[in-house]
């Protein structure tokens, strides 16, 4: 036996006798806070069967470990008692942010119920252990979309959030084409604003309904009860899925978007960034700004599964998506190369959405991703040939074969290849699980190298989005593999967004005890929406070394955060970022549930010796 292990269990000893000596042990234990530490935790709780891990923050001083061991303890606060004791990993050093954290690894409980975390004076948040912990999440998340239309009035009978019917005048075509006139009316309105501002862009609608329908697709009759009827939009109770209702809201406005030849313009907005003023108030004139290739693609891809999904709920709909998804292609087929309508001029009010100093990545430079994502739901929607061709020669030519990433507006073509590999099996399927456990493998020993078990290397712009992202890949790795250290990354990913983080902070708005109150948000800054009247349901972008728009401290990591209104770079909300998140909850609650575990009899408190 080591000395270190003696030493430990001696504290466990010293801990249980005073445990024992002592009448009213909750007088003693929390007479004194420890205030050089912080109990950080998923503040929204875990399923009885995953990995729970709470992370006590900074130095825990040599007169606390005399006074309290370092023996933390789990609290019922329902029943008012200690039901385990977890004893404290080694001190770890956070690369990424500098802290000194220690792990409470406390997988062990599993009986239902609402915990703390206690150590010393000091408690983390309250959570809750339960098979439906995330629903209530998943609803308010879905509810974002909602608030976020354009065009019509929007009157929320949940929160009082409103503002009457706006850009009904969208858009104004910016400069000619070959179909029409500069000046032209483009009868364009609709969708949802988009990136906490009011502009509304086809890569990111695109990518977002693709991300949705994907979703349900796979988890609408497995998990049906968050996927209802219910969500208290104007279309509830119509019989269908509320999450298609607010999917065919985006899908009108990318139809309108859509040139008789199948191009279609990328994105509507001012020429100049609104004001803090209501959308309904914007009176500027709002542009339809020219057609590219890679959204066109995006388009058909997204159009394509539309067609796919939605056809048991709207048949005659679910024709006109597929129309157009295949008038799309057949106008990327007339223009086999990469083409985009830009000028500078075109982003005074808007983001570009396209290569730029800050946006690098390969797949900008090149739409073979996009057109390889659309192929294949073609392919998938009309199972003609044709497309699946097409799609093998992009996928197995060295030249144009897409990256496995994460799914994202610069690249939807990852999305495509999950898929093929659900629906269609083609014969590149082999080498598409190859790519995503390469990939999941990449991720895993990033968390295994960070004390926040951190999956993202790249802490830039939308770092939230991207590790909620690297968790879905990690969830599709477990399904090929079984590898355990795969589920529980994906749940390490969420705990992080859910609390677990350097900030002890929720970073989806209205969720948990503390979370994101400011987030940069045109709409709720005009209406002084902040604070806990903050506009529910929005995922943060959380931390960004290279931090844009100078608020939050630069190059610190996954410090590189503030929760205020004015830092765009870090604590904006965009439509993406949600889709993906919703996709990671939605798809670890469905793992988990295939694999539930009966609920432990936890009625006397238990000692655990942690990680």
């Amino acid at each position: 036996m080591t000395l270190t292990m003696r030493h430990l269990l001696l504290l466990c000893g010293l801990w249980s006798a005073l445990n024992l000596a002592c009448t009213n042990r909750e007088t003693l234990l929390y007479s004194q806070t420890s205030a050089d530490c912080r109990i950080v935790v998923n503040q929204l709780g875990f399923y009885p069967n995953a990995q729970k891990i709470a992370l006590v923050q900074g130095v825990v001083r040599r007169e606390d470990t005399l006074r309290f061991g370092i023996v933390a303890e789990i609290f019922d606060t329902a029943r008012k008692a200690v039901v385990l004791r977890v004893a404290m990993g080694l001190p770890t050093v956070d690369a990424q942010s500098g802290d000194t954290l220690r792990a409470l690894d406390f997988s062990i409980l599993n009986k239902e119920g609402v915990y703390r975390v206690r150590y010393g004076g000091v408690e983390s948040a309250p959570f809750r252990v339960g098979r439906n912990v995330y629903d209530s999440l998943v609803t308010l998340m879905l509810r974002s979309y909602y608030l976020q239309r354009c065009g019509v009035a929007v009157r929320d009978s949940v929160n009082g959030i409103y503002h009457e019917a706006c850009h009904l005048a969208d858009g104004i075509l910016a400069r000619k084409d070959e179909l029409h006139a500069q000046g032209t009316s483009i009868k364009a309105h609709g969708g949802w604003h988009d990136a906490g501002d009011y502009g509304k862009y086809i890569t990111t609608t695109s990518v977002s309904v693709a991300s949705l329908l994907t979703t349900f697709e796979e988890f609408g009759t497995a998990l049906p009860r968050l996927f209802g009827d219910n969500l208290r939009i104007p279309e509830s109770k119509n019989a269908k899925p509320d999450v298609l209702d607010e999917i065919k809201v985006a899908l009108d406005w990318m139809l309108r978007m859509q040139r008789s030849d199948g191009a279609v313009y990328r994105k509507l907005s001012g020429a100049a960034w609104s004001p803090l003023i209501p959308p309904d108030a914007e009176q500027q004139t709002r542009y339809v700004y020219g057609v590219c290739t890679p959204e066109t693609a995006k388009f058909a891809g997204a159009m394509a599964q539309a067609a796919r999904v939605l056809k048991p709920f709207w048949g005659q709909y679910a024709d006109t998506c597929l129309r157009a998804a295949k008038a799309a292609w057949q106008y990327l087929e007339k223009h086999p190369q990469m083409a985009v309508d830009w000028q500078a001029s075109d982003d005074g009010g808007s983001g570009k959405y396209l290569e730029s100093e800050v946006d690098t990545e390969q797949s900008l430079f090149v739409d073979t991703d996009d057109r390889f994502y659309a192929a294949s739901e073609l392919f998938m929607t009309t199972r003609d040939s044709l497309y699946l061709r097409t799609s093998s020669a992009l996928f197995n030519n060295i030249a144009t074969t897409p990256d496995y990433g994460i799914v994202e507006w610069k690249n939807a073509a990852p999305l495509a290849m999950t898929n093929l590999i659900r629906l269609a099996k083609p014969d590149f399927s082999k080498e598409i699980q190859r790519r995503i456990s390469i990939h999941a493998a990449h991720v895993e020993k990033l968390i295994e190298a960070s004390a926040y078990r951190y999956g993202n290397k790249r802490i830039v712009w939308g770092s939230n989005k991207m590790i909620a992202e690297e968790a879905v890949t990690l969830l599709h790795a477990y399904r090929l593999s079984k590898h355990r250290a795969f589920l529980d990354g994906a749940q390490d990913q969420l705990d992080f967004l859910l609390g677990r983080n350097p900030f002890g902070l929720c970073f989806v708005s209205g969720a948990g005890t503390h979370s994101v109150e400011h987030i940069c948000h045109t709409f709720a800054r005009a209406k002084g929406l902040t604070g806990r009247r903050m506009i529910p349901g929005l995922l943060s972008g959380g931390a960004n070394e290279l931090e844009q728009s100078g608020i939050a401290p630069k190059n610190r990591g996954l410090k590189s955060y503030a929760d205020d209104e004015r830092s765009y770079a870090t604590n904006e909300n965009a439509i993406d970022y949600n889709a993906s998140a919703i996709a990671l909850v939605v798809m670890l609650a469905a793992e988990l549930e295939r694999e539930a575990l009966p609920a432990a009899n936890l009625t006397k408190p238990k000692t655990q010796i942690g990680k």
